[in-house]
């Protein structure tokens, strides 16, 4: 399990929604699954609403 941050800025098309120049900083966790030194199953959260948010398209 590991807790991240990632940031950037909206510059390129992302699920339809096009670039909108705003900087975003996203927090989450990632929980992987590992057997054999090899990852069977790897899943990531994050508050994709803060994320829309952030863009300017969601209500906060």
């Amino acid at each position: 399990m590991v807790e991240w941050t990632w940031t950037g800025t909206h510059e390129g098309e992302f699920e339809g929604i096009a670039p909108t120049g705003r900087e975003v900083e996203i927090r989450g966790m990632t929980k992987a699954v590992i057997a054999d030194g090899k990852i069977q199953e790897e899943r990531g959260y994050y508050d994709l609403q803060d994320f829309l948010a952030q863009l300017g398209i969601a209500d906060e």
